[in-house]
């Protein structure tokens, strides 16, 4: 049992980084975290059998235990006093990673590796770890070069993803290996194995180019120097060479590194930023990071809670999110680790994950590791333009349980009998739930596939077995009362009035158990107008109820412009003009350049004749939409001043 539990061990640094599907809602994440989730129960349930058996100890004692420890308790006194503690505990939905459960799964797999490493152990996990890689950089070089181009949406050849999923996930996770893969090459004996790693390294890296991430090609240069640093007396000339063949890649490929060194300050000016269409990331950081400083300074002890910040951004978002390309988009994460924690956990969740990576950092430079310490700083410097993903978390939490010689904790023998009867509950209640769960995410998948070709009716039926095998989780009731009243709006089209009744109860009666799980979730809020839209074309007693759902929206995101643009809609459809007015110049108060207010806004005023007005704001609309036919079609209907004169006399 105890070579069984390494192997699951090994499998689990094998086979994460690389799994990933086309059938879930989200095809990388998920299926990582879930895999996660069964490798923590194998490994439970084996490392009890071999306590059971006296072949290991349950626990060992190491200077990361209190750290550890004392991170996770902050995580759970957070979790409970979280404005959202279903989300705290599982994690954001499409994530996973980050929430309590996560972060309880891998600190459990490390609290049970350390009782069995040895050297030999060691080393494997490092190959095994290698080897993975090796299958992820050569899949990525081969997007670069179209192998799977016309498989994604994305534009995968300019900037590859491989297994992870996203380019700047991918970059992080290469950062961690690479100072293991030159370490591996520096103490090579063979010229075999040199060959292998020289190769190995030159693949790691050219694929680290291709992904065009800033954050993941400085912390590889700022790593592998440390490393260099540290090992210069024992670095060999090949090393260097290698070295120095690494950098002048990442100045001849075309990546972020070599714009910086050789485009000059003149050129890259040159293009007015309002004439830039995309926002640069680094701009859209920086605002979010504004707003998650604000979120902080409201809740400075314990956070929101964790993986909340896509609920509680929306309170202090700053207005200028409104003038970026991804206005729209949800901020699940605040794409900087140490944020993300200081404004989900506050002030101590953010001490103590300061302390852990302190106590963790010191351990490794103690011990001398220096290929560990450069792959786990690769991490930290990673994570300050990003956030931690499960294939990171998994080497954040690990990692330094490499550089441990733990020393065994006697307990009672009385503990084992009914610790194996807890391991045994545990792994079928958390296998059949796993199940269970997993499954209802591939159909909530299938559900999406089905409603974007319009099969309503298919589409709700895989929601409804997501609901049967999940009834808890508020993303699926939040869906089925969207599906629940499309469905309501089709049977009243064809006169079915019972069936539209009761699809519209049904609607409402998901919708309200949804929000009493999460209710400060915007984007429940915002399905639950959507679902009233669908209703009131059926019964227009539902414009009132959208109307104050919306009001209640505006309390939770008061700097969202699209939630006072879709209320004047509503305002306009129930004939109150003046509020009408209100909210369409509040949205446009809130985004400037947002053309389609300034046009509905047009419209209103010259439904009016409020003639002077309606010119106005068509024009406005047009110097953010130039090619608007239609508003180029109402200014030629204006009448010019003159004609208006002539007629009043």
């Amino acid at each position: 049992m105890v070579k069984a539990t390494k192997l699951l061990y090994l499998l689990l640094f094998f086979l994460t980084p690389l799994v990933f599907t086309t059938f879930n809602s989200e095809l990388f994440e998920i299926p990582k975290m879930y895999l996660v989730y069964l490798f923590t129960v194998l490994v439970l349930l084996f490392h009890v059998l071999n306590y059971f058996k006296g072949q290991v100890s349950l626990l060992s004692k190491t200077p990361l235990n209190l750290p550890l420890l004392l991170f996770l308790l902050i995580q759970i006194i957070s979790t409970i006093f979280s404005v959202d503690i279903h989300t705290s505990f599982f994690g954001y939905y499409s994530r996973l990673n980050g929430g309590l459960l996560s972060l309880l799964a891998f600190s459990l797999l490390f609290f049970i590796l350390v009782n069995y490493l040895d050297d030999k152990f060691k080393n494997d996990i490092i190959n095994f770890s290698l080897i993975s890689g090796f299958i992820v950089a050569t899949y990525g070089i081969l997007e670069h070069f179209g192998i799977d181009a016309k498989f994604w949406l994305q534009d995968v050849s300019t900037r590859v993803f491989s297994t992870l999923g996203q380019p700047n996930w991918l970059s992080a996770y290469l950062c961690i290996l690479l100072p293991l893969a030159v370490y591996k090459l520096q103490s090579s004996r063979s010229k075999l194995l040199v060959t292998f790693y020289l190769v190995l390294n030159t693949l790691y890296f050219l694929c680290l180019l291709f992904t065009k991430s800033k954050s993941g090609i400085i912390a590889a240069v700022i790593c592998l120097s440390i490393y260099l640093v540290f090992n210069f007396k024992k670095f060999p000339k090949l090393l260097g060479t290698m070295y120095l063949v690494l950098l002048t890649l990442s100045l001849v490929i075309d990546n972020p590194i070599k714009d910086i060194v050789f485009t000059s300050p003149s050129l890259k000016s040159e293009k007015p930023r309002s004439d830039i269409l995309i926002t640069p990331s680094e701009d859209i950081r920086k605002i979010v990071w504004s707003g998650a400083i604000r979120l902080w300074q409201k809740y400075p002890i314990l956070g929101t809670g964790p993986e909340t910040f896509a609920y509680t951004y929306y309170s202090v978002r700053p207005a200028s999110h409104n003038l970026t390309s991804e206005w729209e988009f949800l901020y699940n994460k605040v794409h900087n680790e140490y944020l993300n924690y200081l404004t989900n956990t506050g002030t101590l969740g953010f001490l103590s994950y300061l302390l852990l990576i302190f106590s963790s950092s010191y351990l490794l430079i103690s011990h001398r590791k220096w290929d560990l310490l450069a792959a786990y700083l690769s991490i930290l410097i990673t994570n300050f333009a990003g956030f931690s993903v499960v294939i990171v978390s998994l080497y954040f939490f690990l990692l330094p349980a490499l550089a441990l010689t733990p020393v065994p904790v006697n307990t009672p023998r009385f503990l084992r009998s009914p610790l194996l009867l807890i391991s045994l509950y545990l792994l079928i209640f958390s296998s059949s739930h796993l199940l269970k769960f997993y499954l209802a995410d591939i159909a909530l998948a299938q559900s999406d596939r089905e409603d974007n070709q319009n099969q309503y009716v298919k589409s709700y039926q895989y929601l409804l077995k997501c609901y049967q095998l999940n009834p808890n989780e508020p993303v699926y009731l939040s869906r089925l009362s969207v599906a629940s009243a499309k469905l309501s709006a089709v049977y009243f089209l064809e006169k079915d009035t019972t069936s539209a009744l009761e699809f519209a109860t049904n609607s409402l009666g998901f919708s309200d158990l949804a929000l009493a799980i999460s209710p400060l979730n915007v984007n429940f809020l915002k399905e639950h107008t959507q679902a009233l839209t669908y209703l009131a074309t059926t019964d227009t007693q539902y414009y009132p109820q959208a109307i104050t759902t919306l009001h209640q929206t505006t309390l939770l995101a008061p700097t969202d412009a699209k939630t006072f643009y879709l209320l004047a809609k509503f305002y306009n459809a129930t004939d109150n003009l003046q509020e009408t007015e209100t909210n369409y110049l509040k949205a446009i108060d809130l985004k400037p350049n947002y053309d389609h207010a300034y046009f509905d806004l047009g419209l209103l005023y010259f439904n009016q004749k409020k003639y002077d007005l309606a010119k106005k704001y068509f024009e406005l609309n047009l110097q953010y939409s130039p090619g608007n036919q239609n508003a180029l079609d109402f200014l030629k209907k204006i009448p010019n001043p003159s004609r208006l004169r002539r007629f009043s006399l």
